[in-house]
């Protein structure tokens, strides 16, 4: 998912770009804000890797509430937006905003495509937290449900996945020409 919203958000932002190396820090942007929701939780990748991390993830999970909780939520989307939203127009100079608000949407597009991919799990996600209320996708039985590496996964997201792609680059086609040209 987070790979669909890299490439659209590359697509989208080319052409009218500064730069290529805007663009590319645009992908990062969108694959950095598909990994934030998860920083609620110890075992996350950056705390791993990170000295100290796992006391820090311990920290961020007791402040957060657990995993999928306010990270993956409206509340949490809108609060690690508006701050830093907030960050950059109070620590950047106005000649920066521009690209940097065009970033900002790239890591906000990445951060929100992790949440809706979450809600295609058994778990689903708790959209409106602190109510524990879990929103799942489909309503319906289980065996629809995204787990790990179940065949619905594999079969039905990932092929829905590599279609959207697929769709994406033949409609737009030109634009991904001319930033491997350029």
């Amino acid at each position: 998912m987070a790979l669909l919203a890299a490439l659209w958000v590359l697509i989208s932002v080319t052409p009218s770009s500064p730069g290529v190396l805007v663009a590319i820090m645009a992908v990062v942007a969108v694959m950095i804000g598909a990994l934030t929701p998860d920083l609620d939780q110890p075992t996350a990748n950056v705390w791993r890797r990170m000295l100290g991390g796992k006391i820090i993830g311990n920290v961020f999970q007791a402040f957060s509430g657990g995993h999928r909780h306010m990270t993956h939520s409206l509340l949490g989307i809108v609060g690690i937006g508006w701050l830093l939203w907030l960050g950059i127009h109070r620590y950047l100079q106005p000649d920066f905003w521009k690209q940097s608000e065009l970033l900002w949407r790239a890591f906000m597009i990445g951060y929100i495509s992790h949440p809706i991919a979450d809600t295609l799990t058994d778990r689903g996600v708790p959209w409106l937290w602190p109510l524990r209320w879990h929103v799942r996708i489909p309503p319906g039985p289980e065996e629809l449900r995204v787990t790990t590496d179940s065949w619905v996964e594999r079969i039905l997201v990932r092929g829905a996945v590599m279609l959207a792609i697929g769709l994406l680059l033949v409609s737009r086609w030109s634009p991904v020409l001319d930033f491997f040209k350029a």
